[in-house]
């Protein structure tokens, strides 16, 4: 009887499974492309169909489809297990050591959990939901089963209840985000999600790590809830909807990144299959990575009614930086997100979507529409609004077609303007687009933890009220090198005159005498001006919100990664008593 790695060798093929993530051609009996694990120029990295092997003869990397997928993905032996044997149809004996982790352990159990809500959804309990979804969000049975919707009804341990006659044990359902933990009584905890509807969230490889649930109450306060972190869910690391829409956007050579699970879940069902969304977090680099592997085109939906969204929009620098191409759906005037208008008009929806625009064309049409060119105030403000943002490009051919173009629409010199982008990149040295990628020292994600600082210290200098608002949540520990200096003097002014004052403020900087923080401090008030000067109020607490978050969980994402390490050395060694005393330390981390 074949073993379950061999069961599974059989019946996938190594070419299929790494052409998904590196393009191969055939070379005589092999297949050949550029190392995923080394930079190369030129493709060292072979694959050969009969021996079921591969070989980097730049990096020395080798192994078979299992060793692949651990090095890709950065995952254990079983996971790679879990995700190949659910590609292959092969059931795993559970009795193998081999075979689960806590990790797999707790992949089960949402999987187990997804399907106690879709049998609640369809249960008499569940009838309000259902009708939400067929009579207000207008969703076919055939939808509501692909995307694997249900009900958590308004029940303190029904869930737990199910999931312990499955076989899990109160600790791992503790560890599963599902419940939260108590401090009195029996069980442990209490379920996280009660009365409302459930999205169940999927990692791009279909297994079940989390939920996104909305509020089945109008008066409930919250009205969308997510799993926290866990061991196996990482919103930042997690695109809703991928696991579905790889194929599609492979196949359109385009993903369509969008806002919300509905806007993902409306637009499938009106025939859109490449769509997918970030929920619940500001889009990273990870995700961006994510996305790549199936396609290096981005169409981003705007609404027509929103002024100056492009410049109110999060991600665009991370996406140029990792040479993602981005364009524009631009939405008809009143419709308020995608969803809606794929609901009201299948054929408008997908019209909108054919005239994609380019990112940089909408936001130059945006700059400049009702304004006279003609006229020298009107051109400093269009300069004002373009200049950072193809400063920021990191195609230099890209930057020099947009720069002669703004030369000639608003009749200014090029040369001139060219002095100005150098200035701005100058002024804003250390982000992540203010260089090439391949001259950048620090690592990306220094450079976005950098970024994400100066971006909340110029905010806050514009809007003294933000720092108090951001004291309660942040410490000097989130912030680093001269950001950290910068906050620390921010607090003891905001202290000192029980808020800020902006000219007394530039004035002891000034007095102070330290050449750095006064180019600190000048180059924070041009981010300022150049970056909040046309938000709305909404966007500007979108952006408070969005920075305090960032910095909060990449110190706790540091102490996450420590304990995961742990964590797997313990389960190496057996030691589950240890294993889950590290599981509950990561669990309180917030």
């Amino acid at each position: 009887m074949l073993s379950n790695v061999d069961e599974i060798k059989s019946r996938l093929d190594i070419v299929d499974i790494i052409s998904e993530f590196v393009p191969l051609r055939q070379s005589g009996a092999n297949f050949k492309g550029l190392c995923p694990f080394h930079t190369e120029k030129t493709p060292s990295f072979m694959v050969s169909r009969e021996k079921q092997f591969f070989k980097c003869f730049g990096c020395g990397e080798a192994g078979d489809m299992f060793s692949f997928l651990e090095k890709m993905e950065k995952i254990e032996f079983p996971e790679a297990l879990k995700i190949l044997a659910e590609k292959a149809g092969v059931q795993l004996v559970k009795q193998d050591s081999r075979v689960t982790t806590l990790k797999t352990r707790l992949m089960d159990m949402h999987r187990s959990a997804m399907e106690f809500f879709q049998n609640q959804l369809h249960a008499p309990v569940g009838e309000v939901a259902l009708k939400y979804l067929i009579e207000k969000r207008h969703l076919t049975p055939e939808t509501i089963a692909e995307f694997h919707l249900g009900y958590a009804p308004n029940s303190w341990i029904h869930l737990s209840g199910f999931l312990k006659s499955k076989g899990f044990s109160d600790n791992e359902i503790m560890q599963s985000g599902l419940t939260v933990p108590k401090n009195t009584g029996q069980p442990p905890y209490y379920e996280r999600f009660r009365h409302r509807l459930m999205f169940p969230i999927a990692d791009h490889h279909g297994n079940m790590v989390g939920f996104t649930a909305r509020a089945m109450d109008d008066k409930e306060s919250a009205k969308y809830i997510n799993t926290p972190q866990t061991l196996i869910y990482n919103k930042s690391q997690v695109v809703y909807g991928l696991d579905k829409a790889k194929n599609a956007i492979k196949e359109n050579d385009l993903a369509i990144l969008v806002e919300g699970n509905m806007d993902v879940i409306g637009t499938a069902q009106a025939g859109t299959k490449n769509v997918v969304a970030v929920s619940g977090t500001s889009l990273t680099f990870d995700q961006i990575k994510l996305i790549k592997r199936y396609s290096k085109n981005v169409a981003l939906c705007f609404d027509a009614d929103a002024a100056g969204a492009a410049a109110g929009v999060r991600g665009i620098e991370m996406l140029w930086q990792e040479e993602m191409n981005i364009k524009v759906i631009i939405l008809p005037s009143g419709v308020k997100d995608p969803d809606e208008l794929a609901q009201k008009d299948a054929v408008a929806w997908q019209k909108a979507v054919a005239e994609a625009d380019d990112f940089m064309e909408y936001f130059f049409d945006k700059a400049v529409a009702n304004r006279d060119l003609n006229n020298l105030e009107q051109k400093r403000i269009v300069a004002k609004i373009l200049l950072p943002w193809i400063a920021r490009l990191t195609d230099p051919i890209a930057q020099n077609h947009y720069l002669k173009l703004l030369a000639e629409l608003i009749k200014i010199d090029e040369h001139m303007l060219a002095q100005s982008i150098a200035k701005i990149k100058n002024k804003l040295a250390g982000k992540p687009m203010a260089v090439s990628k391949q001259n950048q020292v620090a690592p990306q994600k220094f450079s976005r933890r950098e970024m994400i600082a100066e971006r909340l210290l110029a905010l806050m200098m514009r809007r003294f009220d933000f720092l108090g608002r951001a004291a309660n949540v942040l410490g000097e520990e989130h912030f680093e090198n001269m950001s950290r200096e910068f906050y620390k003097t921010l607090v003891i002014h905001y202290t000192k005159y029980n808020g800020l004052n902006f000219e007394a403020l530039e004035y002891e900087i000034k007095e102070a005498k330290n050449p750095k923080i006064v180019e600190f401090f000048d180059a924070l008030n041009l981010l300022g001006q150049t970056e909040f000067e046309e938000m709305s109020e909404r966007e500007l607490a979108h952006e408070l919100d969005g920075d305090i978050e960032f910095l909060r969980q990449t110190i706790a994402s540091g102490k996450r990664a420590d304990l995961m390490e742990k964590i797997k050395l313990a389960e190496k060694a057996g030691d589950m008593n240890l294993a889950n005393q590290l599981l509950s330390e990561f669990a309180k981390i917030n």
